[in-house]
């Protein structure tokens, strides 16, 4: 009997310590032909037992008070069908996200460190990035082409200093000579961070909070709130 009770202590520790080991893996995808818009985020937990799916078929550009109008989808591996749903993000919408960093800022001893912290965990095991560019006149295309080397040197080089990357960026910046004015982007991003670093990151966000007085309120409060707003978005969904 205790040799069965062993190595079933010894079957769960060796799980336990598979699972700790293992990794999530992130991948980015984003495409823009002009006017089409597309993106994707796949999320694989647990040695691909897991597998989440994010698409986001659609962005579109209302007018400057409306703002954008992203539609969403999303399954899993383990769930039947799939969620769709719609995002408006304007002004107002932005103005709230910044509002409620600011919040979280306040209630969190050196949020930006840690944040600083947690992403030299990240590792970027691939990322390509290629652009096609005319705007119809040669010279001031050559001009354009310069400014977006200039802008995609600039996020590789501060992300360099964030992240781990194991494979050097491919970047590409394609310049279009026709008549016509073009524009194409292809971004694709594969990351990944261990189980280990984001459980190590949750308890010291965790303690971070508490060192403040009354910062585990101030999240709870946000938390409670993102709740509302979801539980509303979805009801007011079914209704539809």
């Amino acid at each position: 009997m205790w040799i069965w009770l062993g190595g079933i202590g010894l079957l769960i520790a060796l799980l336990l310590a598979a699972v700790l080991i293992s990794y999530v893996h992130v991948h980015f995808t984003f495409s823009k032909q002009n006017h089409d818009d597309y993106a994707k985020i796949t999320i694989r937990m647990f040695y691909g037992i897991v597998r989440i799916n994010y698409e986001i078929p659609s962005i579109v550009f209302r007018n400057w008070k409306e703002g954008f109008l992203v539609k969403t989808e999303q399954r899993t591996n383990h769930s039947r069908g799939e969620s769709q749903g719609s995002k408006r993000v304007n002004k107002r919408k932005v103005e709230k996200w910044a509002k409620d960093v600011k919040i979280m800022l306040r209630a969190t001893d050196a949020l930006k460190q840690w944040v600083k912290q947690t992403l030299t965990r990240v590792h970027m095991t691939h990322m390509s990035w290629s652009t096609r560019v005319g705007v119809g006149d040669a010279a001031y295309t050559a001009i354009l082409i310069g400014w977006v080397w200039s802008i995609k040197s600039s996020i590789i080089g501060y992300l360099s200093y964030q992240i781990h990357f194991e494979r050097t960026p491919v970047l590409q910046v394609v310049p279009v000579w026709g008549d016509d004015m073009e524009f194409q982007t292809e971004l694709d991003w594969k990351m990944k961070i261990r189980i280990t670093a984001l459980l190590i990151a949750g308890f010291m966000l965790l303690t971070r909070v508490l060192q403040v007085e009354g910062g585990w309120r101030v999240w709870f409060k946000l938390l409670q709130e993102q709740r509302r707003r979801r539980k509303k978005k979805l009801k007011r969904h079914h209704t539809n």
